[in-house]
């Protein structure tokens, strides 16, 4: 069952339950309240009918005290004639019957005749409701009992007809109520139908589609909360996917870099197990092989340093950045050849491990001087900014096109492969970088621009002793 279907139900229960036993218990007082009243205006009605009874006896006892049964009975036909017969009345003296003209069965007689005090029964006589109220007085050791009889029809006709006005009220009011609740229900689950049906969209794959829900309410927090959810997996998704892709590629990438050096040996090889050539050509091959043997052993130096960062344990010490900065100047300068590494760096201590950021900056002017820059001068970078130290890696080489810029970090990903590799790079030096930049919880910031240099830059932590 839907949850609008057990809302519309429960609700119409509910009030169906609460209206009809409200109504019930309304008609029920106040037929209780009449009836009530109307007891006792016949009780009071029934003593001044007793005391005139009692007053013409009194009048009309003889002289050996006996109450004529003769004046009795005619004082009470001229007392009915007078109210034009409309009042029943029924007198006895002992279990003699005086008169009467309402017929009482035995059993109502019985329980009547023994009232010291007024009693009363209510009977149902010809489909009508009658109220017999009775009373006795003794008068010269004589008891002398009245009954009289009061139509009370009206107050249960009355109660009959609330009932029944009642019971249309509550009908008219449960189909209201039930129209009512039933478009409440459609309106107040849309939203819960929109997240349903935006729930199968996702089990099919659609994670770019959002719920569309305004409200204040919870559910207006919950299709929030939704959204986030479907923009968390739709992220984790793409995220898996990128892995996957990138996966493939590292693979493709590495195939192919191990496949031209190891054609290229495999032919020379050959030229020098064939023994037809001359010196000249056997020393080429030679060399050769030579060369694309130093270019697999540092690509497989290069896989190894990335595979160990992987699962890095670094051990962060403080640094002095110029005395560092000066250091790896005199062992890399020369190296250069022509071009110059210019330091521009100020005084502090950093937090890192001086290994693995010594092989970054080696990365980074590697790559700058491979990137052949114009004013043959390489810049390497210090400053404080705030509570970080930035370095920066600067050079005015051959640039990286805008398009690039998002994927130069990715291992084996070069702009240009064919210069590339003439220039024995193998597009792994960045991803090193960028792996040890995670390690120090920063990361590379990447400034090129196409054929006027690059700015690769970082921010590492200030000793704080030294603030």
């Amino acid at each position: 069952m839907k949850f609008g279907v057990k809302i519309v139900i429960s609700v119409i229960a509910i009030i169906s339950i609460i209206f009809s036993l409200a109504g019930i218990i309304i008609i029920k007082s106040n037929f209780e309240h009449s009836l009530e009243k109307m007891i006792n205006q016949n009780v009071e009605s029934h003593n001044l009918e007793r005391y005139g009874i009692e007053n013409n006896i009194d009048s009309n006892i003889d002289k050996n005290g006996n109450i004529s049964r003769e004046k009795l009975s005619s004082y009470a036909i001229s007392f009915v004639s007078y109210l034009a017969n409309s009042k029943k009345i029924s007198i006895y003296i002992e279990n003699e019957k005086i008169y009467s003209n309402i017929d009482i069965d035995e059993e109502s007689l019985a329980f009547l005749s023994n009232a010291k005090e007024v009693k009363y029964i209510i009977k149902e006589i010809d489909s009508l409701k009658y109220m017999l109220v009775s009373s006795s007085v003794e008068i010269n050791n004589q008891r002398v009992i009245l009954i009289s009889r009061y139509d009370i029809t009206d107050i249960f006709t009355e109660r009959d007809r609330q009932i029944a006005f009642f019971y249309k009220v509550d009908i008219a009011v449960i189909i209201t109520v039930s129209i009512v609740i039933c478009v409440l229900a459609i309106f107040l689950t849309k939203p819960i139908r929109k997240l349903n049906e935006m729930s199968k969209k996702i089990t099919k794959g659609s994670y770019h589609e959002r719920v569309s829900i305004k409200s204040n309410d919870e559910i207006g927090e919950l299709a929030i909360s939704f959204n986030q959810m479907i923009e968390t997996i739709e992220n984790k998704i793409n995220e898996l996917e990128l892995s996957v892709k990138q996966k493939e590629e590292f693979i493709t990438n590495f195939t192919h870099e191990l496949k031209n050096p190891m054609t290229s040996i495999i032919g020379y090889a050959d030229i020098l197990r064939s023994g037809k050539y001359d010196k000249e050509t056997n020393i080429k091959s030679a060399n050769y092989i030579f060369h694309e043997a130093k270019r697999l052993e540092t690509l497989a130096h290069k896989l190894m340093d990335l595979m160990e960062l992987s699962n890095e344990n670094i051990e962060l010490e403080k640094i002095d950045v110029v005395c560092f900065m000066n250091n790896l100047y005199n062992d890399i300068h020369e190296s250069l050849e022509n071009i110059e590494l210019k330091l521009e760096i100020e005084d502090g201590c950093i937090i890192a491990d001086k290994v693995l950021l010594e092989d970054c900056l080696r990365n980074l002017i590697d790559n700058s001087k491979k990137a052949n820059p114009k004013d043959k001068r390489i810049r390497v970078l210090g400053k404080k900014e705030k509570d970080k130290y930035r370095i920066s890696v600067e050079d005015t080489g051959c640039g990286i096109p805008k398009e690039d810029l998002p994927r130069i970090l990715e291992s084996f990903y070069m702009v240009d492969k064919a210069r590339a590799r003439e220039n024995g790079r193998n597009g792994i030096g960045l991803s090193i970088c960028e792996k040890i930049a995670n390690l120090h919880h920063t990361k590379l910031m990447i400034e090129s621009e196409l054929n006027k240099g690059t700015c690769v830059s970082f921010y590492l932590e200030v000793d704080k002793g030294e603030e």
